[in-house]
């Protein structure tokens, strides 16, 4: 860890890495919250389905299905299941679609029972759940990169040093090598996660739009639809991320998957809007 350390000590984050991670930390926050603004004006949606829809995401895929994570991965079951790229996308395609889906169910049928006079707020649901996963996933990941980015180049690493020191050596190595990327990464690798959670808030605008039809006309088979959506973005994901070692390449492919789907819901919808009204 000491040579670790000393490479750090001499290294330094380049001035257009910060600029990226600047950005990718505004745009975080600054997209989630036009879209929100627009739905606002626009349409006359409520606040409260935004707000829901963040909470929602907190409680059900930071904290519940943490927890069931906590309890399978860490199990034998979890060892074999990690150690198979399709059963690991299987597993994380599954576990997503369940709790994020059920997670919506469940409010829009409950905390959101009285905002169905209208759809659009469907929406607002979908950018306060899809909005703050961009804001934690990207944004306050962004913020942690800048502030040891500070640090790294201030050369003041002291403190973090001696906290890496009191760590199982392993995982004090693993620390100190992601400090060493963000000096050697290229600029534009920081771009990459805004490119990707653009389409992921577009694809929980659809899933959102799925359920609140499902609830409101009482459609099984949108929620079940939703179900399928949520469960081939995420497994192809993370299939795609074991496969393919180009970030960059894999990032396009990822967001293709994530446009592509959110594309076919609409198509879908607005198929079915078109067929009501002709009934």
């Amino acid at each position: 860890m000491d040579e670790l350390y000393s490479r750090l000590l001499e290294a330094s984050v380049p001035p257009a890495t910060v600029i990226c991670m600047v950005i990718s930390a505004i745009l975080s926050f600054a997209i989630p919250a036009l879209l929100a603004y627009y739905l606002f004006r626009k349409y006359n949606c409520s606040l409260k389905p935004l707000l829901v829809g963040a909470l929602t995401w907190i409680v059900f895929a930071r904290i519940i299905e943490a927890l069931a994570h906590q309890l399978i991965l860490g199990s034998a079951v979890g060892a074999t299941i990690q150690g198979n790229l399709i059963l690991y996308a299987l597993y994380g395609g599954i576990m997503a679609a369940l709790f994020e889906e059920f997670g919506r169910l469940i409010v829009m049928k409950t905390a959101l029972k009285n905002n169905f006079d209208n759809d659009r707020n469907g929406l607002m649901y979908g950018a306060g759940h899809g909005g703050i996963e961009a804001i934690v996933i990207l944004g306050l990941s962004m913020v942690t990169n800048l502030m040891y980015a500070q640090q790294i180049n201030a050369h003041s690493l002291e403190p973090v040093y001696q906290v890496v020191k009191q760590m199982p050596e392993e995982q004090g190595i693993a620390v100190l090598q992601s400090l060493l990327t963000l000096t050697d990464t290229a600029s534009g690798i920081f771009l990459l996660g805004l490119l990707e959670r653009i389409p992921a808030i577009a694809l929980h605008l659809a899933m959102s739009a799925l359920v609140w039809k499902a609830v409101k006309d009482n459609k099984n088979g949108y929620f079940v639809l939703s179900l399928a959506v949520h469960f081939v973005a995420d497994f192809t994901t993370v299939v795609i991320a074991g496969l393919i070692t180009n970030i960059v390449l894999a990032e396009v492919l990822i967001v293709a998957v994530c446009a592509v789907l959110s594309v076919l819901v609409y198509l879908f919808l607005k198929n079915k809007e078109k067929e009501e009204l002709i009934i």
